[in-house]
């Protein structure tokens, strides 16, 4: 969750980014001149690469020409949609249309599945969609030698380059745009389904709803000031609430159950930073309950230990009126006692000052699994200060410099409460759900701007189906390049790849050290493995992170998708862009393309 200039400055953000395309500058000079050393020798071969960098400074940037730009990025389009690419609009038109046959109505969430659906689906159709329409075209061009009716006319190597990913990223664009626009329409009317009221208490203050979608709701009735009963509320059934309204019609009241609440939400979290205590009370590690995860720890019920999360930041006005302190929690757990699943296991908050002078009395709960606890917080309660009670307000008594510490613990002997640091946090309002789904587009149409980009440039000095398969590669390695990457750096147990095929025919198991018997061939085994897998880190690192792009779990969760995430996210495209470019560019220039 960092901010952007914490991501670009202090996180190495912008020095990793100089680092990369400094090392690809300097490996691709060395290959060009390399292949010109062969052909033309030391000399001749110096001064050919660099006169092609120089036309690139002097001639080629400052001569681009805008309108052949657009020129070309509309032929372009235009030949994308010859080659019938609305037949993609077609396939997700006829998935949707069909997507209540697979879709189950009577999830937990039924938003949650519905927009994973279309937001998964949209990101496979569109970026296969960008690999096909950038690989092929180019080299389809030089084959037919349709491109010597462009490259005898004064048009500049960028130029081509800037106008295919320009017009293919336009027919990307528009397609995109009319399935986020369906994927709204269908998330928003998939959700919708109505209750009548069945039963209804003699005061009228109660009641049930009908059975409908898989559930049912219970409901209670509030009284407002004047002491007319007009509004109420249902329980939380499936992640969401209805509000009952009441009307009086010739003397008979009667009352209406409104839309679902809650399923479409964009919450803003305030997150803090989580400590745990010991067994002992003092701050340490907590507990593995023997999962392999590692995501969550465990704190013991009925000890010392508990998990301390500390916010900054934090004031009045960013909580509306500041009337209530709203706190989410998703804990989990762990139960010893296995022949009762049923009652859950029990635990308490406690808001504290940061000196410790101030705190709540304990607030009592039972762990919600596997869904969000919603807790209001009111700002006038009981606690103590410096140990003597009375009532204390949160953002008088507790917050001090703007900081507040929040204790949770678990109070039933023998059982486990398990929590990261993103499990609690403060739910400073909400954003607009649709802002934020269009959001999570923006993230769908970066990762087709990066597979264009990528397919322009292999296409430059590759053959379409060479082209598509380098351009699949990176697809493959950047939605999968952790786990690759935790093989190359070592992380993953069992050695490098030659290590790895060692093991196999020895059935060595990986946690095993290798053993040989002659420790000169495995030093010399795992050196060569080191130099295997530096190799491999560096391509890593020099290939998009797709999976990043990937935000639709933060609108199907319903969590805002914050600013800073996207500006990192589109100054990685954007530089992204200028390096295949630079790239496609300096291929095209080498390439003899009228002679072709």
């Amino acid at each position: 969750m960092w901010g952007y200039f914490e991501w670009l400055i202090f996180r190495f953000g912008l020095l990793q980014g100089i680092a990369v395309a400094a090392a690809i500058a300097l490996l691709g000079f060395l290959g060009c001149y390399v292949v010109a050393l062969a052909r033309y020798g030391p000399g001749e071969g110096f001064y050919r690469v660099t006169k092609v960098i120089y036309e690139l400074i002097a001639r080629d940037l400052p001569g681009t020409s805008w309108r052949r730009i657009h020129a070309l990025a509309r032929l372009a389009f235009q030949e994308a949609i010859r080659r019938r690419v609305l037949v993609v609009m077609a396939v997700f038109i006829v998935g949707l249309l069909f997507a209540g046959w697979f879709l189950d109505p009577s999830s937990n969430n039924i938003a949650r599945l519905y927009i994973s659906f279309v937001m998964t689906g949209t990101s496979y159709l569109v970026l296969l969609l960008g690999l096909f329409l950038s690989c092929f075209s180019l080299p389809a061009d030089i084959k037919n030698r349709t491109i010597q009716t462009i490259a005898t006319k004064p048009v500049r190597p960028t130029e081509v380059v800037l106008g295919r990913i320009f017009g293919f990223t336009a027919v990307g664009t528009m397609l995109l745009v009319v399935m986020g626009v369906l994927s709204y329409i269908f998330v928003v009317r998939g959700i919708v389904h109505e209750h009548g009221v069945r039963d209804i208490a003699s005061d009228g203050m109660s009641g049930t709803t009908t059975y409908d979608s898989a559930h049912s709701h219970t409901f209670e009735m509030i009284e407002d000031e004047d002491g007319v009963v007009r509004r109420g509320t249902t329980d939380e059934q499936k992640s969401h609430r209805h509000v009952i309204t009441v009307t009086e019609v010739d003397g008979e009241k009667r009352y209406t159950v409104g839309p679902p609440e809650g399923l479409l939400a964009a919450r803003i979290p305030i997150y803090g930073k989580l400590q745990m205590t010991d067994r002992a009370g003092k701050l340490g590690g907590g507990l593995n309950v023997g999962y392999e995860s590692e995501y969550q720890k465990y704190i013991e019920g009925n000890s010392l230990m508990k998990a301390i999360w500390t916010f900054e930041d934090i004031g009045p006005e960013r909580f509306g009126d500041g009337a209530v302190l709203p706190i989410e929690m998703s804990l989990k757990a762990f139960r010893t006692f296995k022949g009762d699943i049923v009652t859950g296991v029990q635990g308490e908050i406690v808001l504290k000052s940061p000196d410790g002078r101030v705190e709540s009395d304990r607030i009592g709960f039972i762990v919600k699994e596997y869904q969000l606890d919603h807790r209001e917080i009111p700002r006038k309660l009981q606690g103590a200060v410096d140990g003597v009670p009375r009532e204390i307000d949160i953002w008088d008594d507790i917050v001090q410099d703007g900081k507040i510490q929040i204790e949770v613990r678990c109070i039933d002997p023998g059982q486990y409460l398990g929590m990261a640091p993103a499990d609690l946090y403060l739910r400073a309002g909400d954003s607009t759900f649709a802002w934020n789904m269009f959001k999570g587009f923006l993230g769908i149409w970066m990762q087709m701007v990066l597979i264009i980009c990528l397919g322009v440039m292999f296409s430059t000095f590759l053959s379409g189906p060479v082209a598509m398969v380098a351009t699949l590669t990176c697809l493959v390695l950047g939605f999968f390049g952790n786990l690759a990457l935790d093989v190359a750096t070592g992380e993953a147990p069992g050695g490098g790849p030659i290590e790895s095929l060692i093991r196999i025919p020895l059935q060595t198991g990986a946690m095993v050290d290798l053993d040989l018997g002659n420790p000169v061939l495995e030093t010399t085994i795992k050196m060569v493995d080191r130099g295997i897998m530096w190799v491999l880190v560096s391509l890593f690192q020099a290939i998009p992170s797709f999976g990043q792009f990937n935000t639709s779990d933060f609108v199907a969760y319903g969590f805002n998708i914050y600013g800073g995430l996207i500006a990192r996210h589109l100054t990685m495209t954007l530089s992204y862009f200028v390096l295949t470019s630079l790239i496609g560019y300096f291929f095209l220039k080498t390439r003899e393309l009228a002679a072709a």
